[in-house]
């Protein structure tokens, strides 16, 4: 067969296969069209899940949680932070120990405790009051310290008046360490409404605290003996954090555990 002739009918084949192609890439389309998979997102993963105490639950869905039951009259509470892991705050209420429950909220002038949001709510929803501690530097920025705490510390999301947990002088003499604590207590009593409650130890408030001017505050003491702690300007504490080593089902290890003393009860505190 003849070049020419072989070019010529090699033309007329293609010219007779092109409807057929067409007509197939056109189905082709259309199918890929109608069976096309739309490719999502994957879902967040859960916040609870292998947490990390360098991943705050910021988003957890909990945060903007407003339940409240009626007041729970147990003597009894715990407090808690990140150091007690996820807790199953129901099975803490089912529990029947515990009443109330300061959850550590800040320190300092930026850390902000991982597990705050997660425990505030969940504690709440399952009929224990909440209320919230702020772990107070003497050798920080007093402003920004405050600032700080109540930029986390809301007190529409309280059950309990505010706790100001101070436990070392950080190297400040005693009179500095006094003049500074007093400046710092005032300005949260005058943005929550109410005196801050202050947490301490027996041993730290007789050196550093006791008959200088701090007894307008209400005294959360820890003491971890067999017997009722004292302090020497006979204050009279409304709470006795009597153990660092309780145990509470739904907490994995141990917890502090403290109780009403001196005739006070729950509503001695209730905020606001």
């Amino acid at each position: 067969m003849s070049a020419k002739k072989s070019s010529i009918i090699l033309s007329l084949a293609l010219l007779l296969l092109l409807p057929a192609v067409s007509v197939l890439a056109t189905n082709a389309a259309k199918d890929n069209k109608k069976h096309k998979v739309e490719v999502k997102e994957p879902l967040t993963p859960d916040p609870y899940i292998e947490k990390r105490l360098d991943h705050p639950l910021k988003e957890s869905p909990l945060n903007g949680s407003t339940m409240r039951g009626p007041v729970n009259t147990l003597p009894d509470g715990i407090d808690v932070s990140h150091y007690q892991g996820t807790i199953n705050w129901g099975a803490v209420a089912a529990s029947g120990k515990v009443g109330y429950a300061y959850i550590k909220a800040s320190e300092s002038v930026s850390f902000v405790d991982d597990y705050y949001q997660y425990n505030m709510a969940e504690a709440r929803k399952h009929g224990i009051n909440v209320g919230s501690y702020h772990f107070y530097r003497a050798h920080v920025d007093q402003d920004a310290q405050f600032r700080h705490m109540v930029s986390v510390i809301d007190p529409a999301k309280q059950d309990l008046v505010p706790v100001v947990d101070v436990e070392s002088a950080n190297g400040v003499s005693v009179e500095t360490f006094a003049s500074r604590l007093r400046r710092f207590l005032k300005r949260v009593e005058e943005y929550y409404g109410r005196p801050p409650i202050l947490y301490t130890y027996v041993n730290f408030y007789n050196k550093y605290i006791a008959h200088r001017g701090f007894d307008h505050y209400p005294l959360f003491i820890a003491f971890y003996q067999d017997y009722k702690p004292s302090v020497s300007d006979g204050n009279k504490y409304i709470m006795w954090q009597y153990t660092s080593k309780g145990h509470v089902n739904g907490i994995h290890g141990n917890v502090d555990r403290s109780k009403f003393m001196n005739g006070h009860t729950i509503y001695d505190i209730i905020y606001p």
